[in-house]
C-alpha cells in the first residue's frame, strides 16, 4: 500500500486507510507509538490498563468482578 506524505507546518503525516484503522481498532484521539528501526517506521496502538483488562476478560471493565480474577491476591 503506497501513501503520499503530507506536510502540516513543520510536521509530516499520512492518512491511515479505513480498512487499516478498522483492523487495528483505531479511533480518533487514540494514542499510538511510532518506532523507527533500520529505516522502517512501525506504528503500534497504545492500550490503557482498562483496555487490556477488557480485551483479556472479553467484557466491559465495569462488568469485571473479583470472581473473574480467580485466585489473584494483588491487582495493580
Amino acid at each position: 500500500m503506497n501513501k503520499t506524505v503530507f506536510e502540516w507546518d513543520n510536521d509530516k503525516g499520512i492518512r491511515i486507510p479505513a480498512v487499516v484503522s478498522e483492523s487495528l481498532n483505531l479511533r480518533a484521539d487514540d494514542r499510538v507509538s511510532l518506532v523507527e528501526i533500520d529505516g522502517e517506521l512501525f506504528l503500534k496502538k497504545e492500550q490503557s490498563t482498562m483496555q487490556l483488562f477488557e480485551e483479556f476478560y472479553g467484557k466491559p471493565f465495569d462488568e469485571i468482578t473479583i470472581d473473574d480474577l480467580g485466585h489473584a491476591t494483588d491487582v495493580d
